[in-house]
């Protein structure tokens, strides 16, 4: 107990003291560089809105090592010091001069070969044949990670931290102190260099750091497969996978994109994971954050690896997988490329990555790439199920019984999600039948794969419990899945500065068109707050997710309430006396009123048609003689605004979905 107890405050006072350094050594790297004139100006290809000094790396390593001195972990820490160190001043002659890639994969290369010859390789208990090239692409490869990911203020520094923390709590508990000591000296060092880089950063790591950084991480992967205690050969390699999967998911994007708009990989730009939660909808702070949670729950998952069946590891694993390349899917339609065509249509730019996908693999694209996310689900699903059946870990005879019934269960599902429609559907405008139809199918499949393993292993092999668990699983996975597409767009065009908070008149089937217009809509963006609905059976109920809150009477108190910009007139629009009583009430709550109005228009051969109508918003007021206006033509689609002062707006008119 004394010794754990040792062990412990020898990596807390590593931690501590590499924090402490890096706090007082930022200041002075500040004051050197705006006085060297190491500063990094505002440019078309930077994030940046004003000149900030650079070489922050100087304080980052510098924190490193004054950590490592103090906590004395042994020469073991030699390799990942003197590969950082490396790395260090590759970085700095890079960020003074230039360093061409050939001069810095040769630098990466040789660091890679301090560990390989001290030991530590990617996986460890494979074959040397195996490990060694893993190891050189592992280290090369996570090294430029992060010096591609520190492309926003506090991104490489607060994801370094959160990545180090978890590594030190896996190497803690696995009884790895050399580990421990370094993880924690990298995560002091990241977070006392975090509060002069967060935005609005004072400073800039700059390649000196980032590459520093990301080899050491590198390094922690290697050091904590290699003094973990002994487990599952496969579970331990992917842990540093699982620790690192921001910058593992940033990468990835940014060199597939760049590929598939045929731009140099090398080539720098605002096409990484945050630049694009930026141009989505998110602020430059919350896109950082939200970057920091996929960091937080990735390293959470991985501790798994400590105290629970490797099972259960790999079924999380492969959850959080299909999490991540849904999020990456819908990271690959922001249009980030200023150069390509302005005459393109945008939902042609949006769909370049699916266009990327179905010149690669054919016309079935959509079934393929579903099928292999629904493999890694339904696989995830019944391992996981039998794990928590059981108590957390798998007896012998189940992990057997478990492992030869996998491959049936997958193929099995995978048929019925097929015969379901489950791959020939626009996900993105997924609604209530798409759900209906989902939990159907996955049940379908459920009871279907029950009937064949009590067919083939008996009824006492199959527990009751495991199929329950195994299917409510499997549904949720496979919903949140093919939901998240939808999900994900409204939340981040919520998150739209300047975005209309708007109510909704009327709960009925026209008020549902309007919802889903209003949530489709990318030229004008809104945040649909609630519903507006007299009849009083509807009060207080839930209509897709937002609630009646009141009826026409309410209105002024709502628009104070709910800080509303907009009310959307869905029900009953064609009858003047209540359009004119909302109107009335909306001057005088102060927001604008507009009517939802769908219209059908005829086409002839002879005439020049344009773009054909769709649901809009037309404005409606009040003249001065009371009698009602609105600025919709003949064929319905409205062609103006109405602001709150009655002034007509300066943007652009309203689009449908």
């Amino acid at each position: 107990m004394e010794s754990t107890i040792q062990q412990v405050w020898t990596v807390f006072e590593g931690g501590l003291a590499a924090l402490l350094a890096t706090a007082v050594l930022t200041p002075l790297v500040i004051r050197a560089a705006h006085t060297f004139g190491w500063v990094d100006r505002p440019s078309d290809d930077r994030w940046h809105e004003r000149p900030t000094a650079l070489m922050g790396g100087i304080a980052l390593f510098g924190g490193i090592s004054v950590g490592l001195l103090w906590s004395a972990p042994g020469a073991a820490v030699l390799p990942f010091w003197g590969g950082a160190a490396l790395l260090f001043a590759m970085g700095l002659v890079d960020d003074l001069w230039h360093v061409p890639p050939s001069g810095k994969l040769t630098v990466q290369g040789a660091a890679a070969g301090l560990l390989l010859y001290s030991g530590y390789a990617f996986g460890p208990a494979w074959p040397v044949w195996v490990s060694t090239p893993l190891t050189l692409l592992w280290v090369v490869g996570m090294t430029n990670s992060i010096n591609l990911l520190d492309n926003m203020d506090g991104l490489a520094a607060g994801i370094a931290g959160i990545a180090a923390t978890a590594f030190g709590v896996l190497a803690v508990g696995g009884g790895a102190l050399t580990a421990g000591v370094l993880a924690a000296t990298v995560a002091g060092a990241a977070v006392g260099f975090l509060g002069f880089n967060a935005k609005p950063a004072r400073i800039f790591m700059g390649d000196c750091g980032s590459l520093a950084l990301g080899f050491l991480l590198a390094g922690l992967g290697l050091a904590v497969q290699a003094e973990m205690p002994a487990g599952d050969p496969v579970a331990v390699a992917l842990v540093p996978l699982a620790v690192l999967a921001v910058p593992i998911l940033d990468t990835t994007l940014v060199t597939v994109m760049r590929r598939v708009a045929e731009r140099s990989v090398a080539q720098g730009g605002n096409d990484h994971a945050s630049h694009r939660l930026v141009l989505l909808g998110l602020s430059e702070r919350r896109a950082v954050w939200m970057l920091y949670g996929l960091g937080l729950l990735s390293g959470a998952g991985a501790l798994l690896v400590l105290v629970a069946d490797p099972a259960l590891f790999y079924a999380v694993a492969g959850l959080g997988g299909v999490g991540l390349g849904v999020l990456g899917i819908h990271l690959a339609r922001a249009r980030v490329y200023d150069e390509e065509a302005p005459a393109l249509p945008r939902t042609a730019l949006a769909r370049r990555p699916f266009r990327a996908l179905h010149r690669l693999v054919g016309p079935h694209w959509k079934a393929i790439v579903g099928l292999l996310g629904d493999a890694l689900i339904v696989g995830a699903a019944f391992v996981g199920a039998h794990v928590l059946r059981h108590g957390g870990s798998l007896p012998g005879a189940v992990e057997g019984f478990v492992l030869g019934a996998l491959p049936l269960v997958i193929a099995a599902k995978a048929v019925v999600f097929y015969a379901g429609g489950l791959y020939r559907r626009l996900w993105r405008h997924a609604g209530t039948p798409e759900l209906l139809r989902t939990v159907a199918t996955t049940s379908a499949a459920s009871a279907l794969v029950a009937v064949l393993l009590m067919g083939l292993y008996g009824a006492a092999a199959v527990p009751a419990a495991a199929l329950v668990i195994d299917w409510m699983i499997t549904t949720g996975g496979v919903a949140a899945a093919r939901f998240g597409f939808r999900g994900l767009r409204q939340y981040l065009m919520s998150c739209r500065p300047g975005v209309r908070r708007v109510l909704i008149y009327g709960a009925d089937d026209t008020g549902l068109l309007a919802l889903r217009t209003l949530r489709h809509d990318r030229e004008r963006p809104a945040e649909p707050v609630g519903f507006v609905d007299d009849d009083p059976l509807t009060e207080g109920q839930t209509v897709q997710g937002l609630r009646v809150l009141g009826a026409r009477a309410d209105l002024p108190r709502l628009c104070r309430a709910h800080d509303i910009d907009e009310l959307l007139i869905a029900t009953d629009a064609h009858v003047p006396e209540r359009r004119r009583v909302l109107a009335e009430a909306c001057r005088k709550a102060g927001v604008d009123c507009r009517a939802f109005t769908v219209s059908y228009a005829s086409v002839s051969p002879e005439e020049e048609t344009g773009p054909e109508p769709s649901p809009s918003a037309a404005p409606v007021g009040v003249s001065k003689n009371g009698t009602l206006t609105n600025g919709t033509p003949t064929n319905g689609v409205s062609t103006s605004d109405t602001s709150k002062d009655g002034e007509s707006p300066k943007g652009p008119p309203p689009s449908g979905p």
